[in-house]
């Protein structure tokens, strides 16, 4: 039979009261009575209860994210990865953890997250991949609990955010193409993802006046970040390569780059210099494809880490805030 708190309460020589106290590492309890308490169970081998805890907290502990995209995407993407270990690795400091759901869509996520909310099965959200119009915005602030974001933009009263700067890296990727020593570009090919994406209609408006600017054209392609066709975009790359002389592409994921990079040696294309390859994302892949890939790459555990603490800070009574996180810097490589 395991141990309870009142026999931790009893080997520690205190109250039931003091004991909880000592152990949730509340204010009230000198440090040698803490230390008392959990020498006593740890003798006795006491864990505590979360079911009791959630009860008497009125909390979980957990925080909830519901993800709108193929299991295969998922698996497949550094960024979901990377972005979810981080997050777990900085919830696991206060004791807390993520409850992960795939859905099909965007409705069946803000239905997720309303039922979530009113079984009291988690404490907070996590809101990934805001779209242009999003459903799950009224169902979290309708809850009243606590939710953080990855977004480009802020999302609303009570919901606070890590802010990425999508201008920033388009810039930034723009910089590497046009100021590098393989400059003089008059156009572009830029594949994008699903447009109902606000980071995607923020990377396509910011291309496209940047581009402006310099004097350049944009043809934008559209993926869903599925194994798409790479047969589909060869045509029209080729055919706009032909109308305008475009010798560099851009893609939105690295998953999709490599697809493309693929298919463009196997139309006997040279990578980079009959058209070059540049992804707004990084992962391992982009070192062992032939050329490697240029990417513009960035810290995704890291900004797990920071969405996870401004989710406990809302958690812990502080006020909704934003944070800009880093946009990173392009890793330049053969294909490019």
């Amino acid at each position: 039979m395991s141990s309870t708190l009142s026999d931790v309460a009893r080997e520690a020589g205190v109250s039931k009261g003091t004991a909880s106290k000592a152990l949730n590492n509340q204010a009230g309890v000198s440090e040698r009575t803490r230390s008392r308490v959990a020498e006593a169970a740890e003798t006795l081998g006491w864990t505590p209860s979360y079911a009791a805890r959630a009860l008497s907290r009125s909390s979980t502990g957990v925080f909830g994210l519901a993800v709108a995209r193929s299991s295969e995407i998922v698996g497949a993407e550094n960024f979901f990865m990377a972005f979810v270990a981080g997050m777990e690795a900085e919830l696991s400091r206060s004791d807390r953890a993520l409850l992960m759901q795939i859905v099909p869509d965007v409705d069946a996520e803000a239905a997720l997250l309303g039922r979530w909310a009113a079984e009291r099965r988690v404490d907070g959200f996590v809101l990934m991949d805001p779209r242009t119009e999003d459903p799950r915005l009224s169902v979290v602030t309708g809850s009243g609990l606590p939710a953080a974001a990855m977004s480009c933009a802020p999302l609303g009263e009570g919901i606070s955010t890590l802010l990425v700067d999508e201008t920033a890296r388009v810039r930034t990727v723009l910089s590497h193409l046009l100021d590098g020593a393989r400059g003089s570009h008059d156009h572009l090919v830029y594949i994008a993802g699903p447009p109902e994406f606000l980071h995607v209609e923020h990377r396509r408006s910011a291309l496209a006046a940047q581009c402006a600017e310099r004097g350049i054209g944009v043809t934008v392609l559209t993926s869903d970040y599925r194994q798409a066709s790479a047969s589909a975009w060869m045509r029209e790359i080729l055919a706009v390569r032909e109308r305008t002389g475009c010798r560099a592409v851009i893609v939105d994921n690295e998953l999709l780059a490599a697809q493309l990079l693929v298919a463009l040696v196997g139309e006997g294309l040279s990578v980079p210099a009959d058209l070059s390859v540049t992804a707004l994302e990084n992962s391992i892949l982009c070192t062992v494809t032939d050329p490697p890939l240029s990417a513009l790459g960035r810290d995704v555990a890291e900004n797990g880490r920071q969405l996870a603490r401004l989710l406990v800070d809302r958690v812990q009574g502080g006020p909704p805030r934003s944070l800009a996180a880093d946009p990173g810097t392009v890793l330049a490589r053969g294909s490019s």
